[in-house]
C-alpha cells in the first residue's frame, strides 16, 4: 500500500509526525507535521513516491502560520497532508525546485499571506496588483484591532 511505502520513506527525515489518517472523516490517508525547513526533503520523497502536489496553502494563527501541503496520487488512491508551522515574521524554503507547479502556489501564498520563501526563483505577486500594500487573508486580531481604534480615536 503506497501510505505505507510514503510513511517508510519519510522515517529518515525524524519527522514530529507520521501518522496514519482517518480518511472517511479528514479525505487523508496519512498526516505528517514537519518543520519548515523539512519540507524540500519531504517533498523529494513524495516526488520520489510518485506524489504530485495537489495545493498548498497557509493559515494565519495569532503566534504563527501554518503551511498546509496536499500531495495526492494518480495511480493509487493515496492523499498526504503536512502541515508545517512557520514562526510570524520567518520564512521557509521553497520546493520549486522539486515541484515546479509550486511556484505559484508559493507565489498565491506571499500574494495573500506575505509568506516569503526563501530560494523562490520569482516571488511577485500573482493575484493582486503589483502595487497592493496589503496581504488580504492575514488575520486582525482583537490586540491589532484596539491599536488601530486606538490610532484612529487619536
Amino acid at each position: 500500500m503506497l501510505s505505507e511505502n510514503i510513511k517508510k520513506a519519510l522515517g529518515p527525515l525524524g519527522l514530529e509526525k507520521v501518522a496514519p489518517g482517518d480518511y472517511a472523516k479528514t479525505g487523508y490517508h496519512l498526516e505528517v507535521a514537519a518543520a519548515p525547513n523539512q519540507m524540500p526533503a519531504v517533498a523529494q520523497v513524495m516526488r520520489d513516491q510518485g506524489c504530485f502536489l495537489e495545493s498548498l496553502t497557509a493559515l494565519h494563527f495569532r503566534e504563527h502560520f501554518t503551511l498546509v501541503y496536499h500531495f495526492a496520487h494518480y495511480e493509487e488512491l493515496c492523499r498526504t497532508v503536512v502541515k508545517a508551522v512557520l514562526p510570524l515574521g520567518q520564512q521557509a524554503p521553497t520546493i520549486s525546485h522539486i515541484y515546479p507547479g509550486a511556484n505559484w502556489y508559493e507565489r498565491e501564498v506571499y500574494d495573500l499571506f506575505g509568506i516569503r520563501f526563501t530560494g523562490h526563483p520569482d516571488l511577485r505577486r500573482i493575484l493582486l496588483p503589483f502595487e497592493a500594500d496589503f496581504h488580504p487573508l492575514l488575520k486582525q486580531f482583537e490586540e491589532e484591532a484596539e491599536k488601530s481604534e486606538t490610532k484612529a480615536d487619536a
